[in-house]
Order: structure tokens, then sequence, then C-alpha cells
């Protein structure tokens, strides 16, 4: 394997990682804490997403805007995922640096699946290059 496909993978496993330790969070009842998981299982898929172009962000904003110019814009991915992204930053910073986050605890399921989901079909576009 290359360096570049061992990177992808490594971000890939992050990701899958990210996702096994939301879900032991949110059994035991840390939403703030498996939200902030949640993102980061999106923030790797999404940095695999982009490594596998070559590009290579050095921030969450910017990670954010390469997502959006080079995947939710030219149609490669589902408008869905752009939101779902751009939401869950917002509540990974609230839940992280927030004097008093709240969260519906009926969401988080939610953002897992669907998190879930969009690692699918990012690891599908990397395999399929």
């Amino acid at each position: 394997m290359n360096q570049k496909a061992d990177y992808i993978n490594y971000k890939f496993k992050r990701a899958d990682d990210a996702i096994k330790a939301a879900e032991v969070l949110i059994k035991e009842g840390f939403w703030l804490d498996s939200l902030s998981k949640i993102y980061y299982a999106a923030f790797y898929a999404v940095n695999a997403l982009l490594i596998n172009m070559e590009l290579n962000p050095k921030t969450h904003n910017g990670t954010k805007s390469l997502f959006h110019k080079e995947f939710i814009l030219k149609g490669l991915i589902d408008k869905k995922f752009g939101f779902l992204y751009d939401h869950l930053l917002a509540k990974r910073f609230e839940a992280d640096y927030e004097n008093f986050a709240l969260i519906d605890e009926k969401e988080v399921p939610e953002y897992l699946k669907s998190v879930k989901e969009f690692i699918l079909k990012a690891k599908e576009i990397v395999s399929s290059k």
C-alpha cells in the first residue's frame, strides 16, 4: 500500500473508533461527549475524502469549506450530509466550549445514525477512485 492509502485508512479507522466511542457514551448517558465523538467521526471521514483528492486542510473550518466546495456543491455527496456536518460542527463547539450546553438527548442517536450512513458513503467514494 502507498502512504496516501495508509493515511486514508487511518482516518477511516479513527472515524470507526469515534463511532464506537460515541455508542458507549450514549449507552452511559454522556450526551455531550457522545456528540463530540459523533462530530469527530464525520470529521475524520471528511478528511479521508479530502486526502483522497490530495487536499489537506489545516483547520476545522477549512475542512468544512473544502468539503462543501469539492463534494456538496459538485453533487458528489447529498446536501443533507453537508447540512449534517455543519450542524455537528456547531453542536460540537457548543458541547465542548459553552458553559451551559444543552442538547436534546433524542437527537443524538439520530446524529449517530446519519454519520454512520455518511461514513459508508465516504468509504464508497474513496473505494471507487
